[in-house]
């Protein structure tokens, strides 16, 4: 009777340590997720500023695109957190942002016009890098 006890009292102390082990991590990788997204959207945010006045100053989507790309890098330039985002989430994140705040302007709306724009706005990013 008492090696059972004592196997049941062993096994729950194996569980609980396990569970707190994995409660931690899931937290710690959460926590850092969650820092990432937080400055995705900062940086969608000044880009899509950025986009949608030059936009309204009359320049064309090319010429936005551009002035924008270049301005944002200088803006964020000394964070070092601008080389661990994901440039596909970031992508994606600017073209939902631009489609709704600055999407009729240049005819682009609904999912369509965010999945149009997420592609102009990689390959514009590529091509500003290949530059330098």
């Amino acid at each position: 009777m008492i090696v059972k006890l004592k196997k049941i009292v062993y096994g729950l102390f194996v569980l609980l340590i396990c569970a707190t082990i994995i409660n931690f991590k899931v937290e710690v990788l959460y926590a850092s997720g969650s820092d990432n997204s937080i400055f995705i959207k900062k940086v969608s945010k000044s880009y899509t500023n950025k986009f949608c006045n030059a936009i309204g100053f009359g320049l064309s989507k090319e010429s936005a695109m551009k002035f924008s790309l270049e301005e944002n890098k200088q803006v964020f330039k000394k964070k070092k957190e601008i080389n661990e985002i994901e440039a596909e989430a970031l992508a994606e994140e600017i073209a939902i942002s631009v489609i709704d705040k600055c999407g009729y302007p240049i005819n682009l709306s609904g999912e369509k016009g965010i999945m149009e724009f997420k592609s102009y706005y990689l390959s514009k990013d590529s091509e500003s890098k290949s530059k330098k």
